[in-house]
């Protein structure tokens, strides 16, 4: 925490107020991001002599606050800059305010343009409700950005782990960085008294979800920025993931907990590298299920077409792939006992991979007509029967054309399922 005059601003967490940003902000590079949520009107007190969310604060008074705060934002953010806003609806006498979308509209004013709202199911609630209510679990994460261009890039969110059996009898519909994420998001809220013991704070970020923030529209070195940074969960988080993170917080009390927030922030990145292991064994898995059904339907496809194949060879390559949706590169030898057909052969093949649903796969494929007498026959055999479960050591007798690979996915290792 840094106690700071006007002009003074440090990395981490500051004791100042969000309606002095433009005087904080002189000489500091445009924040690439700003990530913030406001006061929910005057539901908690927050200790602190701020005029935003001030007890008794009229709504209109509340947004135009608020209005003004988003326009300094938007004055002294990058170009390609991007806002997070994360808000709640709140009640008054029983009447429901969608606070959300009021706040979106002033954002949109100050200059802001909407691209995406995501529900948090925040998966707890306070314990009781008023009648005409049910309990609210749930915010929105609102995401803007200033211009058209802008970083959004989803690779660290995706998933790992498979939902189904499906993606081990068809990999080529699955992503081998995983299921792209949706725009809802269960992150459960910290339970209070969970820090040291003691209770920080009304409306704490999780960790999850400002890593979430923080990796969809942010880079390494990237300068990020909370006006109304709380106990600092964003400029912690944004300094543990190799970002310049600044906050402002009017609320000593809480400002003098950043050093607890900031040691959340990287105990959670630390628990993130298991993930990352399996992310890994997702995309190597995927890759070779694919190489390996795409050798085998490219042999079935010959054997279709009249042409006599005993097996195929499948090895990826270190070729660069030619065009961007390709996935990998990857050598196919299609291995037959008469040397007079390798043309009929080759011409087969290649119309094959051009039409679904080789062309489906991603594979940048390079095709070769190879004699039986020169094939390289070390590796795991794959018979139609049992393509991936149970591979041979030893070339199978009869049956369809085979496969053989020097590698063996190992799909259990990515999930419990059995394959059907």
């Amino acid at each position: 925490m840094t106690h700071m005059k006007q002009s003074e601003l440090q990395r981490g967490l500051n004791l100042g107020d969000a309606h002095e940003l433009l005087n904080h902000w002189k000489g500091l590079p445009p924040p690439r991001s700003i990530v913030t949520s406001p006061p929910y009107l005057d539901m908690h007190d927050y200790g602190s002599m701020s005029h935003i969310g001030a007890r008794g604060q009229s709504v209109e008074d509340y947004l135009a606050q608020m209005s003004k705060l988003f326009r300094d934002c938007h004055r002294i953010s990058a170009a390609d800059a991007t806002f997070w806003l994360v808000a709640g609806a709140v009640r008054r006498n029983g009447r429901l305010i969608p606070l959300p979308d009021r706040l979106a509209l002033c954002a949109e004013k100050a200059g802001w343009t909407l691209r995406e709202a995501i529900t948090w199911d925040k998966q707890k609630a306070l314990p009781w409700t008023h009648h005409g209510e049910l309990r609210d679990i749930t915010e929105q994460v609102l995401l803007f950005s200033k211009g058209g261009d802008f970083r959004f890039d989803a690779t660290d969110l995706r998933s790992p782990i498979p939902s189904s059996i499906w993606w081990r009898r068809y990999p080529e519909r699955y992503s081998p960085n995983g299921a792209m994420p949706t725009n809802l998001w269960s992150i459960p809220i910290p339970t209070q008294g969970s820090w040291a013991g003691v209770r920080t704070h009304f409306c704490p970020f999780p960790e999850e979800l400002t890593y979430r923030m923080l990796s969809l529209t942010t880079s390494e070195g990237d300068t990020i920025l909370d006006p109304l940074a709380g106990i600092g969960s964003v400029p912690a988080m944004a300094e543990a993931m190799g970002r310049v993170g600044y906050g402002l917080e009017l609320t000593p009390k809480y400002a003098r907990t950043y050093g607890v927030a900031a040691r959340s922030a990287k105990d959670f990145l630390a628990r993130l590298g298991k993930d990352s292991r399996r992310r890994k064994g997702f995309y190597r898995t995927i890759i070779e299920l694919r190489l390996l059904k795409f050798a085998k339907l490219l042999g079935q496809q010959i054997k279709d077409a009249g042409l006599a194949v005993c097996w195929v060879r499948v090895a990826e390559s270190n070729r660069p792939t030619r065009r961007d949706y390709y996935v990998v590169s990857a050598q196919f030898d299609i291995v037959v006992d008469d040397q007079s057909i390798h043309e009929a052969v080759l011409s087969a093949a290649q119309s094959a991979i051009e039409r679904p649903p080789l062309s489906k796969f991603g594979i940048d494929a390079k095709l070769t007509p190879t004699s039986l007498t020169d094939s390289d026959t070390d590796g795991y055999w794959y018979s139609s029967g049992r393509f991936w479960n149970a591979p041979d050591a030893e070339r199978p007798k009869g049956g369809e054309p085979h496969v053989v690979a020097r590698f063996k996915p190992e799909p259990d290792r990515i999930d419990d399922m059995p394959y059907a």
